[in-house]
């Protein structure tokens, strides 16, 4: 009998439970294979047929065409299934490990965010739904993509959306990458700062610049806006390289939190499910899970710092 691989550097628990799922993964994978090989041999033989049929030359090639097409759709298909099934099952044992719930579907999360944070002209969708308590704070995150639409669509944004209770009082607010919030029809960014102030404009790090837009317009700036426009313009000093602020936007009650990202986030196995693979995936799933994680703690650890001077 084959030994296990050693339990990676993610908690003895939730290797533990991730390894528990793998005869079950491994089962899923192999029925999906079957369909694959099914699907590409059915392919094959239906394009021999049709080309050796006394059907029109036109007509041969037309239908070995279709068949080609069918099996393509047919195993892209089935790899996305069996992937989301390995993630849907993987996903929520991360998220009870940092005592957080996960549902795939984000379309919830996604209908109730701010129009501001986000390119209003796209089409939004998301997946990778984690909600729960951080302490005594309600938090909740999903990886959202906006995109053009249509034949030639384009990216608008992909990343993490997070969103966190504000625990000092501040006026509204805005905050985002400078060239997405420039004015005009054809080179124009693609946020709007409709009925907001323009309060400063920071430089983050690796050069970006950053607006800052709120509700207000006295001069004296509130110190617990302060010392978030410090932590979400300079984000990689809290939580690493790799997610970059796109936009931040709050209502002086709530803040929702915008991180481009460039990589598929919570991808979790593949079409032959390898259990080192797999322990890799799920460690850099950890990293994704924590980035927002880390940000709330300082951010709200920073407000209530504030207000305890207040």
């Amino acid at each position: 009998m084959t030994e296990p691989a050693p339990i990676p550097d993610a908690t003895t628990e939730v290797a533990l439970a991730v390894r528990a799922l793998m005869p079950g993964l491994r089962r899923r994978a192999l029925l999906a294979t079957t369909i694959i090989t099914l699907a590409v041999t059915g392919a094959a033989v239906a394009a021999v047929l049709f080309l050796n049929s006394g059907m029109d030359s036109d007509d041969r090639w037309k239908m070995a065409f279709f068949a080609g097409l069918a099996a393509f759709f047919v195993v892209g298909w089935t790899y996305r299934s069996t992937v989301r099934n390995q993630e849907a099952q993987v996903m929520p044992v991360l998220a009870r490990s940092i005592g957080l719930a996960y549902s795939k579907d984000a379309a919830s999360f996604v209908k109730a965010l701010p129009k501001r944070l986000l390119p209003t002209r796209g089409i939004r969708g998301g997946e990778d739904h984690v909600h729960g308590s951080l302490g005594a704070h309600a938090i909740q995150m999903a990886e959202v993509n906006v995109e053009t639409g249509g034949k030639n669509s384009r990216t608008l944004f992909k990343g993490l959306v997070a969103q966190f209770p504000n625990r000092a009082e501040m006026p509204a607010f805005f905050i985002a990458l400078e060239d997405k919030t420039r004015p005009g029809i054809f080179f124009g960014g693609e946020l709007s700062t409709e009925g907001l102030h323009h309060l400063r404009t920071v430089t983050g790090n690796g050069g970006r610049s950053y607006g800052i837009w709120t509700s207000w317009s006295e001069t004296a700036e509130p110190p617990a806006l302060s010392a978030v426009i410090d932590i979400l313009t300079r984000i990689e000093n809290h939580v690493g390289s790799g997610a970059e602020l796109y936009a931040a936007t709050s209502n002086g009650v709530e803040m929702h939190v915008a991180l481009s990202h460039k990589r598929n986030l919570f991808h979790l196995g593949g079409l032959f499910p390898d259990e080192a693979q797999l322990f890799r995936d799920v460690r850099a799933a950890m990293q994704d899970l924590t980035v927002p994680l880390t940000l709330a703690k300082a951010l709200i650890g920073a407000e209530e710092t504030v207000a305890a001077k207040s």
